[in-house]
Protein backbone atom coordinates (compact mmCIF):
# COMPACT_ATOMS: atom_id res chain seq x y z
CA UNK A 1 0.00 0.00 0.00
CA UNK A 2 1.50 3.39 -1.04
CA UNK A 3 2.90 5.19 1.67
CA UNK A 4 3.73 2.32 4.41
CA UNK A 5 6.97 1.61 4.52
CA UNK A 6 7.87 -1.27 7.10
CA UNK A 7 11.05 0.00 9.74
CA UNK A 8 10.12 3.66 8.93
CA UNK A 9 6.16 4.71 8.71
CA UNK A 10 5.57 5.20 12.32
CA UNK A 11 2.03 5.30 12.74
CA UNK A 12 -0.40 3.36 14.28
CA UNK A 13 -3.57 2.40 12.83
CA UNK A 14 -6.59 0.69 13.56
CA UNK A 15 -8.67 -1.18 11.07
CA UNK A 16 -12.09 -2.33 10.82
CA UNK A 17 -12.77 -3.09 7.14
CA UNK A 18 -11.72 -7.07 5.92
CA UNK A 19 -9.74 -5.68 2.52
CA UNK A 20 -7.74 -3.36 4.48
CA UNK A 21 -6.63 -5.99 6.41
CA UNK A 22 -5.72 -8.30 3.71
CA UNK A 23 -4.02 -5.22 1.36
CA UNK A 24 -1.77 -4.63 5.00
CA UNK A 25 -1.05 -8.16 5.28
CA UNK A 26 0.55 -8.96 1.79
CA UNK A 27 1.93 -5.58 1.50
CA UNK A 28 3.60 -5.96 5.31
CA UNK A 29 4.90 -9.52 4.20
CA UNK A 30 6.15 -7.99 0.95
CA UNK A 31 7.83 -5.43 2.32
CA UNK A 32 9.28 -8.13 5.17
CA UNK A 33 13.30 -9.03 4.16
CA UNK A 34 14.44 -11.17 7.34
CA UNK A 35 11.83 -12.91 9.72
CA UNK A 36 8.17 -13.23 9.30
CA UNK A 37 6.17 -14.73 12.71
CA UNK A 38 2.35 -15.52 12.30
CA UNK A 39 0.60 -16.69 15.64
CA UNK A 40 -3.03 -17.06 15.00
CA UNK A 41 -5.75 -19.84 16.01
CA UNK A 42 -5.99 -21.40 12.31
CA UNK A 43 -4.45 -19.82 8.92
CA UNK A 44 -7.39 -17.89 7.91
CA UNK A 45 -7.91 -18.42 3.89
CA UNK A 46 -8.46 -14.93 3.71
CA UNK A 47 -5.29 -13.97 4.57
CA UNK A 48 -2.88 -16.05 4.72
CA UNK A 49 -4.01 -17.88 1.22
CA UNK A 50 -4.48 -14.90 -0.62
CA UNK A 51 -2.24 -14.87 -3.81
CA UNK A 52 -0.47 -11.95 -3.05
CA UNK A 53 0.41 -12.80 0.76
CA UNK A 54 1.70 -16.52 -0.12
CA UNK A 55 4.11 -15.34 -3.37
CA UNK A 56 5.45 -12.40 -0.56
CA UNK A 57 6.10 -15.15 1.48
CA UNK A 58 7.89 -16.97 -1.79
CA UNK A 59 10.08 -14.17 -2.77
CA UNK A 60 11.14 -13.51 0.38
CA UNK A 61 12.35 -17.18 1.10
CA UNK A 62 14.09 -16.74 -2.59
CA UNK A 63 15.55 -13.37 -2.16
CA UNK A 64 17.02 -13.71 1.37
CA UNK A 65 18.92 -17.17 2.12
CA UNK A 66 18.58 -16.57 6.32
CA UNK A 67 15.37 -15.64 6.09
CA UNK A 68 13.40 -17.23 9.02
CA UNK A 69 9.86 -17.93 8.44
CA UNK A 70 8.17 -19.40 11.45
CA UNK A 71 4.31 -19.73 12.38
CA UNK A 72 2.19 -21.08 15.05
CA UNK A 73 -0.86 -22.28 14.72
CA UNK A 74 -3.56 -24.16 17.63
CA UNK A 75 -5.92 -25.48 14.87
CA UNK A 76 -4.29 -27.71 12.42
CA UNK A 77 -6.78 -29.97 11.55
CA UNK A 78 -8.11 -28.04 8.58
CA UNK A 79 -4.70 -27.49 7.26
CA UNK A 80 -3.90 -30.76 7.83
CA UNK A 81 -6.54 -31.37 4.92
CA UNK A 82 -5.27 -29.60 2.24
CA UNK A 83 -5.49 -27.05 0.16
CA UNK A 84 -3.12 -23.84 2.22
CA UNK A 85 -0.54 -22.60 -0.19
CA UNK A 86 1.56 -21.65 2.90
CA UNK A 87 1.70 -25.10 4.16
CA UNK A 88 2.47 -26.15 0.59
CA UNK A 89 4.88 -23.83 0.70
CA UNK A 90 6.60 -24.85 4.09
CA UNK A 91 6.44 -28.33 3.01
CA UNK A 92 8.71 -27.40 -0.27
CA UNK A 93 11.06 -25.11 1.37
CA UNK A 94 11.44 -26.79 4.88
CA UNK A 95 14.72 -24.99 5.70
CA UNK A 96 13.59 -21.67 5.50
CA UNK A 97 9.77 -21.90 6.73
CA UNK A 98 8.20 -24.08 9.48
CA UNK A 99 4.58 -24.13 11.05
CA UNK A 100 4.09 -25.92 14.20
CA UNK A 101 1.15 -26.48 16.32
CA UNK A 102 1.31 -24.36 19.79
CA UNK A 103 1.61 -26.35 22.79
CA UNK A 104 -1.97 -27.07 24.83
CA UNK A 105 -0.52 -23.92 27.44
CA UNK A 106 -1.36 -21.52 24.78
CA UNK A 107 -4.06 -22.73 22.89
CA UNK A 108 -6.52 -20.62 24.53
CA UNK A 109 -4.83 -17.45 23.55
CA UNK A 110 -7.39 -15.75 21.39
CA UNK A 111 -4.75 -13.54 19.70
CA UNK A 112 -3.60 -13.64 16.34
CA UNK A 113 -0.51 -11.62 15.42
CA UNK A 114 1.94 -11.46 12.22
CA UNK A 115 5.31 -9.63 13.10
CA UNK A 116 7.19 -8.45 10.07
CA UNK A 117 10.82 -8.39 11.12
CA UNK A 118 11.95 -6.20 14.19
CA UNK A 119 9.40 -3.30 12.75
CA UNK A 120 6.10 -4.10 11.61
CA UNK A 121 2.84 -5.74 13.30
CA UNK A 122 -0.90 -6.74 12.52
CA UNK A 123 -2.34 -7.34 16.20
CA UNK A 124 -6.22 -8.79 16.08
CA UNK A 125 -6.85 -9.64 19.69
CA UNK A 126 -9.88 -11.77 18.42
CA UNK A 127 -8.16 -14.29 16.42
CA UNK A 128 -11.83 -14.20 14.38
CA UNK A 129 -12.36 -10.99 14.32
CA UNK A 130 -11.34 -9.90 10.82
CA UNK A 131 -12.81 -6.39 11.01
CA UNK A 132 -10.69 -5.60 14.04
CA UNK A 133 -6.79 -5.09 13.84
CA UNK A 134 -4.38 -2.67 14.66
CA UNK A 135 -1.05 -2.27 13.12
CA UNK A 136 2.30 -0.38 12.53
CA UNK A 137 4.99 -0.42 10.21
CA UNK A 138 7.58 0.61 12.55
CA UNK A 139 6.93 0.16 16.46
CA UNK A 140 10.00 -2.26 17.32
CA UNK A 141 9.35 -2.11 20.89
CA UNK A 142 5.81 -3.53 20.31
CA UNK A 143 6.94 -5.99 17.75
CA UNK A 144 9.86 -7.19 20.44
CA UNK A 145 7.22 -7.61 23.31
CA UNK A 146 5.45 -9.77 20.97
CA UNK A 147 7.98 -11.31 19.40
CA UNK A 148 9.16 -12.67 23.11
CA UNK A 149 5.88 -14.15 23.73
CA UNK A 150 5.96 -15.85 20.08
CA UNK A 151 9.65 -17.47 20.83
CA UNK A 152 8.11 -18.50 24.53
CA UNK A 153 5.21 -20.35 22.62
CA UNK A 154 7.58 -21.52 19.68
CA UNK A 155 9.76 -23.58 22.11
CA UNK A 156 7.34 -25.28 23.76
CA UNK A 157 5.70 -26.27 20.32
CA UNK A 158 6.15 -28.68 18.20
CA UNK A 159 5.67 -29.24 14.64
CA UNK A 160 2.74 -31.38 13.71
CA UNK A 161 3.08 -34.73 12.06
CA UNK A 162 0.01 -34.21 9.53
CA UNK A 163 1.32 -31.24 8.00
CA UNK A 164 4.65 -32.89 7.16
CA UNK A 165 5.23 -34.33 3.17
CA UNK A 166 4.48 -37.30 2.41
CA UNK A 167 6.97 -39.03 0.10
CA UNK A 168 6.10 -42.13 -2.04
Amino acid sequence: MAGFELGKTSEALNIDVLDDLKKHSCDMAGQCRRQLLVYTHRLNPAIYNQVCFVDAVRQLIIRHANTRIRILVTDTEELARGGSRLVQLAQAMPSSMEIRRRAEEFSGDQRSFLLADHSGFILRNLWNELNNARLDYNSPYSVRNLADEFMTAWEQSEPDPALRRLSL
